[in-house]
């Protein structure tokens, strides 16, 4: 059991994330911290007991909180806070963080944020190192994709909504899987009723969107994997779509085909007759052995030919994503599938680290520790190439368990970033979620209301008027108050 007590200031998730990084739940842990700010000094003494044994750490920092935002005291605050735990806490195990001490899953908005309250680059330099303990290189990545954020978010139109489509079906289910998806050997009985109701979703959305005064500048098909659809119901989504909805003003509409062995000529001549741009082809790796081992029913020959067949039916963007830190990978072998992917030259390329969703106590062994080490080399390597092919980072976030706390990364060609993927993850847009799984976000100037769309197709199937009630809720939200930009 860890225990945390706090005096003179609480950030009581923050110290519990970190924590959990040096300990498990079944280890005996007793964290005292005593915070205080006097004299324009923040002082943070941490008392860790552990094993019968004491660790401290006494930290200091120098901070005028005089015209500054709430906001980024508060930062600054469950920095000194997080940072004392974590030097107590390297007395006793050490771990890599290269993001040090910064929280959250968008680094890069700390740094946007940073700029608004004024301070230069050389500034945010300073701060990400001496007060998060950033390292140089995850920095200047922050720094490189709020730049390309900033120039996509400045350019979202006012009264533009985005629609995500969730289709939560896949072939197999991957051994690391912690997205909203069902196996169809068990699911596809439900298929057809999905498509069904979703046909109704997307009339009862189109009409409520003609009546608020939005348009639609974005569309994300998701999953799950989409292509697992039949070309036909592929056919009768994108017929609705436009019957029910003006897509005049449409900038992107983006297909997540995902998996090679779901994607056949014939869904891509359909996604193409309806104006899909954008469509990812995901390898995950381009080692035969890690594919089987995951769960992955495609060869690394299918992706060659699959990767061939959309570029002659004249999909201009592809995606392709990889996986850091898949079981038994090495470094060599994540840098191979690397270079092949970008032999082929995708226009857009995403990197995630693999989210660990294993029992605390496994990430806390020798070999984890080790393997967070071997993903941030990947990264780092990943981060070089990028720049030397000519690929900018453009969006990045980062999930809980993540093994070394690291980063996913999308990187793209010149004129080839995709505005949703940053939408969604900076949430300066509304986005109406219809489908399963989907979350929809309504932005109200400075707050989000979100609401969520039930996640098994069996309960979308069953609940479907409670969906509809879900999107009578969410334009009342957006007549009311605006949508906002």
């Amino acid at each position: 059991m860890i225990l945390i007590i706090q005096n003179g200031y609480s950030c009581e998730y923050e110290m519990n994330l970190f924590s959990s990084l040096f300990f498990s739940e079944d280890e005996d842990v007793v964290i005292t911290q005593n915070f205080s700010y006097r004299n324009k000094n923040i002082n943070t003494y941490t008392h860790i007991i552990f094993n019968g044994k004491s660790y401290f750490e006494d930290y200091n920092f120098k901070f005028d909180i005089c015209g500054k935002s709430e906001k980024l005291i508060r930062k600054i605050f469950i920095a000194s806070c997080t940072k004392s735990l974590c030097h107590a806490a390297l007395q006793i195990r050490k771990i890599n963080y290269s993001w040090g001490v910064m929280c959250g899953i968008r680094p890069a908005k700390n740094a946007r944020e940073l700029r608004d309250e004024g301070f230069s680059d050389t500034e945010i330099r300073d701060i990400f190192k001496n007060v998060y303990e950033v390292s140089d290189e995850k920095t200047e990545l922050a720094l490189k994709v709020a730049d390309n954020e900033k120039a996509l978010l400045d350019n979202i139109g006012n009264n533009s909504i985005s629609l995500y489509i969730g289709i939560p079906f896949c072939p197999t289910r991957c051994v690391y899987c912690s997205f909203v998806s069902t196996d169809i050997r068990t699911s596809g009985k439900y298929m057809a009723d999905f498509v069904d109701k979703l046909l109704l979703e997307i009339e009862k959305t189109g009409e409520l969107v003609k009546k608020s005064g939005v348009y639609v500048e974005n569309v994300y098909i998701g999953g799950g994997t989409p292509t697992t659809l039949s070309s036909e119901d592929f056919k009768r989504v994108m017929e609705k779509l436009y019957s029910c909805f003006d897509l005049s003003e449409l900038i992107e509409f983006t297909v997540e085909a995902g998996r090679p062995d779901t994607i056949t000529k014939e869904k891509l001549d359909v996604l193409k007759k309806y104006g899909v741009n954008r469509i990812s082809i995901n390898p995950q790796s381009m080692n035969d052995k890690t594919l089987k081992k995951i769960g992955r029913s495609h060869s690394v020959d299918m992706i060659y030919d699959t990767y061939k067949m959309a570029k002659s039916v004249g999909f201009d963007v592809i995606n392709m994503d990889l996986i850091a830190g898949l079981p038994d990978e090495t470094t060599d072998e994540f840098k191979y599938s690397l270079n092949k992917v970008i032999e082929l030259e995708p226009e857009n390329i995403t990197v995630h680290s693999l989210c660990i969703k294993r029992a605390a106590r496994f990430r806390h062994t020798e070999n984890e520790l080790a393997k967070a080490e071997d993903m941030n080399a990947m990264l780092s390597y990943t981060q070089k190439r990028m720049k030397e092919e000519g690929y900018e980072p453009y969006y990045m976030y980062r999930q809980k368990n993540s093994s070394g706390n690291l980063e996913n990364v999308g990187y793209a060609k010149n004129g080839t970033m995709s505005v949703y993927n940053v939408n969604i993850m900076e949430e300066k847009q509304t986005i109406i979620a219809l489908g399963g799984g989907g979350s929809s976000k309504v932005i109200l100037g400075d707050r989000i209301e979100r609401v969520f769309n039930f996640k098994d197709p069996l309960e979308y199937i069953t609940r479907f008027d409670e969906i509809l009630e879900k999107k009578d809720e969410i334009f009342y939200l957006i007549n009311e108050k605006g949508c906002g930009k």
